[in-house]
């Protein structure tokens, strides 16, 4: 539960003052500049829904008052103009922004120092690197991720949050760096699927129904076709996941079935997708100065400017296809469960993980939630995934709330 008290303010900032020079969480935090927010926000209406409440932002995300660098040294001291749409949206409903997070350079693959909570020898994922591990190390309740392939999924796995993504084009991306606008998707990363939900509901300026609990529940299997690239503690995970469920009366499971090259074809055209359009928004960067980019942005951006534009343009239309193709399976069941990640979270040298689990659904434009499961035998989290039909987004958050009570958190 939210808590918007000045305590629970403090104890956040002792949190991250205690705990922030291991895990590198923060790239800007100004306890200072935190506590005359609050004082500000005491002269107004406490009835707003976000009064108090801590969050931070991912670094593509522009913030007037604290510097937005992209994860880059090319952006070094970077002041935007104005808030990005969704920060604006958040200060309005009362929210307090705590500072901004690490992320890998322009939410690519090249990553910043943060670490594991759980373990600092393992990565946080990425790119929402210092999102993901600043909720997990308790420094605040909620933070933007951002998702292009499987930027919020994937570390919220690793870092055993929830990682909730909405469908694609519902939250405006108005001062979000690009990277593919294609596919480029806001995130949110809770400690819990309630305060998730909170927080996207002042996003949509909606407000979710009341969650019913209701376990008359269809829902679907989906492994993928490449199942096999999980790890056997992953595939132990995402199996016993079933078998909880299917002990409580009124969960029904169905086999889905999506038509194998097509899923395969948008995971691969997710990296075509976003090496092209990632390569034509940032080569103006590469352009001035590359040595001033990491070695793993600048081979993206080389990939993307070699990419044929009828490549490219093949797959968006393909991606649009299955969009359409793949609507009516995925209204036939109330939810998907499949692997958030391939398995516990790699080590920092092995890099932020592989997202093969989550750019077929990011491609396909729908919401997705990580709920943390279990824990692998080295003590690491193991997420596991639920995917609803495009546009059902509090219905999915509905859904996962009741279904995160019944999951162990616990070896496996």
């Amino acid at each position: 539960m939210l808590d918007s008290s000045r305590d629970s303010l403090e104890k956040y900032l002792a949190r991250i003052a205690e705990r922030d020079d291991k895990i590198k969480a923060f790239v800007w935090h100004e306890p200072d500049q935190v506590r005359a927010q609050y004082d500000r926000l005491l002269v107004n209406s406490k009835n707003l829904p976000l009064f108090g409440i801590p969050v931070a932002v991912k670094d593509i995300i522009d913030t007037v008052d604290m510097p937005t660098e992209y994860g880059s040294k090319a952006f070094a001291g970077h002041r935007p103009k104005a808030d990005a749409a969704v920060v604006a949206r958040l200060k309005t409903a009362g929210a307090i922004i705590m500072g901004k997070t690490v992320t890998t350079e322009f939410a690519h693959t090249h990553a910043g120092p943060t670490v594991n909570p759980h373990n600092f020898a393992h990565s946080p994922g990425g790119s929402s690197s210092g999102s993901s591990a600043a909720v997990a190390a308790g420094m605040v309740p909620l933070a933007f991720g951002s998702q292009t392939g499987g930027s919020t999924i994937r570390p919220s796995s690793f870092c055993g949050i929830v990682g909730f993504k909405p469908t694609y084009g519902l939250i405006p991306l108005t001062g979000v760096n690009p990277f593919a606008i294609t596919l480029d998707t806001i995130g949110i990363h809770a400690k819990e699927v309630a305060d998730a939900a909170v927080m996207y509901s002042v996003l949509r300026g909606q407000t979710m129904p009341p969650i019913q609990q209701s376990y008359d529940l269809k829902i679907g299997w989906f492994p993928g076709p490449l199942a096999e690239r999980a790890d056997p503690e992953m595939q132990q995970a995402l199996k016993l996941a079933r078998s909880t469920l299917l002990k409580r009366t009124g969960i029904d499971f169905v086999n889905l079935e999506l038509p194998t090259k097509d899923f395969l074809d948008l995971m691969e055209g997710n990296n075509v997708i976003a090496a092209y359009e990632g390569a034509q928004y940032h080569r103006y960067v590469y352009a001035r100065g590359p040595e001033l980019l990491g070695p793993a942005t600048r081979a993206m951006i080389e990939k993307g400017m070699a990419i044929p534009e009828a490549e490219y343009k093949a797959h968006v239309e393909h991606l649009k296809r299955c969009r359409v193709k793949f609507a009516q399976t995925l209204e036939s069941v109330d939810a998907i469960l499949t692997y958030s990640a391939t398995g516990q979270a790699p080590l920092l040298e092995q890099g932020t993980g592989d997202s093969v689990f989550n750019r077929a659904w990011t491609s396909l434009g729908t919401p997705c939630i990580n709920l943390p499961f279990a824990t692998s035998s080295a003590g690491l989290p193991l997420g596991v995934q639920l995917v609803s039909a495009v546009g059902r987004d509090f219905r999915l958050l509905q859904i996962a709330a009741q279904l995160e009570k019944m999951f162990p958190r616990q070896p496996i």
